[in-house]
């Protein structure tokens, strides 16, 4: 089966539990070179972190967004978007737009907690940035954009690895281990930002961790707690309606950039329930691409 033929197990309703993909094949990206299985770090006694890079087929070097699949932090493929919305078709729209999109995997909550989550992360990030000359990057222009879980992991790398004075506990020394963090821009979809208001959340992330070690936790790996004045703008969007993540978080993290200057954009989908469904899943990518193509200035 190519990998666009891939829809939900049910249309409607309650989805059974997924247990396996078929084979999937894919023909890769219109206009674009394709590269799978990037080994960007390799950690003893996991296994190893990959990704996969679309860079659009043009003559200078491509700008590029980072995507973290979403999943619950428990699950996710860095090769699928939510079912709902075909496979590759988001993916396609950025190389369309004359942004590359890298798309990496990382260690899940059965494995690790959050904090080596967006150790990967910075490490993917790191890795671009090292082999941009191979990869037809520019490493100046580098964003990182997240849904659901993968939105909280994306802020907090981001925001983190952007700070004037990045912590050495957040970025790690996975892969590279070296060279700069800072991203261009964040998008923020659906996600997590103040684990504090979250408490079953924070205690399914980091079980077993004493009651106080986890309230400092939830504060450390909050994205509200990050953002500062110099933060890379952001693009906060949620849906209305969304019964799985609550639209309280996305006006937390945009009040947090709101309070000290930081660049921020809230958008508020009606009607969109989790993952936007209920709205035109392409109109919310073309606010997206609008967005980088603003801040890459296409």
């Amino acid at each position: 089966m190519d990998i666009t033929a891939l829809r939900p197990p049910a249309e409607d309703g309650p989805w059974p539990p997924m247990t396996h993909l078929p084979p999937l094949t894919s023909a890769g990206l219109r206009g674009a070179t394709t590269w799978t299985g990037l080994t960007y770090a390799q950690v003893p006694g996991f296994r190893p972190m990959v990704l996969d890079l679309h860079v659009p087929q043009q003559d200078q070097p491509a700008p590029v967004v980072m995507w973290v699949h979403g999943g619950g932090w428990a699950e996710g493929d860095r090769r699928l978007t939510p079912l709902q919305w075909g496979q590759q078709r988001m993916f396609q729209a950025l190389i369309d737009a004359g942004i590359a999109v890298a798309t990496p995997d990382h260690r899940l909550v059965g494995e690790v907690a959050p904090d080596d989550m967006v150790r990967d992360l910075i490490a993917a990030v790191r890795y671009l940035r090292h082999y941009a000359d191979e990869l037809a990057l520019d490493p100046d222009r580098l964003a990182v954009w997240g849904d659901s879980a993968g939105a909280h992991l994306a802020a907090l790398a981001g925001l983190a690895g952007s700070a004037a004075r990045p912590d050495p506990h957040f970025l790690g020394r996975l892969g590279v281990g070296s060279g700069r963090t800072d991203v261009a821009a964040i998008v923020w979809w659906y996600g997590a930002s103040d684990l504090s208001a979250l408490p079953d959340l924070t205690e399914s992330l980091w079980r077993g961790v004493d009651p106080d070690a986890r309230g400092w936790l939830a504060m450390a790996y909050s994205p509200v707690t990050h953002v500062s004045a110099d933060s890379p703008p952001m693009l906060i969007m949620h849906g209305d309606a969304d019964s799985m993540s609550p639209l309280d978080q996305a006006k937390r993290l945009h009040a947090a950039a709101q309070d000290v200057g930081a660049e921020s954009r809230l958008v508020i989908v009606p009607g969109a329930e989790h993952v936007f469904l209920g709205a035109d899943i392409e109109q919310q990518w073309q606010v997206v691409t609008d967005f980088l193509r603003e801040v890459f200035a296409l």
